[in-house]
């Protein structure tokens, strides 16, 4: 157990917990976090609470320290990630919109999702982009 993350659950909290692990409702990620931090007030060690909730014992310190640094709603509830930035914004996105509905390259019946992806980095719209990147974006425009 780590004595800088320990967690000191109140009457209240301890509720809070049980009722989630009872109800069963939440997803289950909760319901082991709500686990972790229930053994984790009765002084488990971590190795042991891993062993008997199946996880790894870093995200029992982990669950432990977000208990101890932010309150138990924010240990329960993982913040929402961010994600990779898209490839194309704004004007891009535009350009690319475009061209879809321009004429097809000579020799084509029709834009492909590759050809439409070559065309954005030979205009220097992006770096790289894949033609799956292409048809997502396009798809979200109709």
């Amino acid at each position: 157990m780590n004595k800088k993350w320990s967690v000191h659950l109140s009457v209240e909290e301890r509720g809070t917990l049980e009722g989630i692990v009872k109800k069963g409702k939440s997803s289950a990620r909760v319901i082991r976090r709500a686990q972790t931090l229930l053994l984790a007030d009765e002084k488990k060690p971590d190795h042991e609470i891993a062993s008997l909730l199946r996880c790894s014992e870093p995200s029992i310190y982990h669950t432990r320290r977000a208990y101890c640094e932010h309150g138990l709603q924010q240990s329960l509830n993982e913040k929402a990630r961010s994600g990779r930035p898209e490839k194309l914004v704004g004007k891009s996105k535009a350009h690319l919109i475009a061209l879809a509905c321009s004429e097809p390259p000579e020799g084509r019946a029709c834009w492909t999702m590759q050809l439409l992806a070559d065309r954005c980095v030979t205009l220097e719209l992006t770096e790289s982009i894949s033609d799956e990147t292409v048809r997502r974006t396009l798809k979200k425009t109709k």
